[in-house]
């Protein structure tokens, strides 16, 4: 089930369709009955139906809930989720979604991995791999197994390559992006 406070239920999938799913992104289902999905130009999923809010306090009527997810419809209508919005770094002119790349930073050794964006001082920003060997891992050996993987990231190739431990935010224990950003703005010689 995909759903939103501003808008319960949207999409449904069977667990054997989804786990059937073999493309890039997460397969949340085709949109319930009275439900409309459609991306606009920047990727955000966009929902509407009868039981979508109306408004947010303030504001004025919107048909549309913004989602803050990134998704496409497949073939089928169905809503593919591709990572959330406030998640993109923006680097020459370029959206790249840290959540389409941070899975071909897991090689063996590395016990977490993310990109994050660093203010580069001309509005642009620098992409940066942050990641946290395993205990015991040298870090020649893991400079070494993700060379492969970030020459195969084309134009989403981070600027830099930082070891450090990642923080982690609140009981759900996620990387905490804001903070890695600060982290890395820090040991590059920037600030975030």
């Amino acid at each position: 089930m995909y759903a939103l406070t501003e808008l319960f239920p949207a999409a449904a999938v069977e667990a054997r369709e989804k786990s059937a799913f073999e493309g890039p992104g997460d397969l949340v289902g085709a949109p319930l009955p009275g439900v409309l999905a459609k991306p606009d130009a920047d990727g955000e999923l966009l929902l509407a139906g009868a039981a979508a809010r109306d408004r947010y306090l303030g504001e004025e009527p919107d048909a549309w809930v913004r989602t803050g997810d990134r998704a496409r419809l497949d073939g089928a209508g169905r809503i593919v989720l591709e990572g959330r919005c406030k998640d993109m770094v923006l680097r020459r002119a370029e959206n790249i979604y840290p959540g389409l790349y941070e899975p071909a930073l897991h090689v063996p050794g590395v016990e977490l991995a993310v990109l994050v964006g660093v203010p580069a001082g001309d509005g642009d920003e620098r992409l940066v791999a942050v990641v946290q060997p395993g205990r015991g891992v040298r870090e020649p050996a893991l400079r070494a197994g993700l060379s492969g993987p970030l020459r195969r990231m084309g134009s989403a190739r981070p600027d830099a390559l930082l070891f450090a431990r990642i923080p982690l935010a609140g009981r759900s224990r996620k990387p905490d992006r804001a903070a890695t950003a600060a982290l890395a703005a820090r040991r590059l010689g920037g600030s975030a």
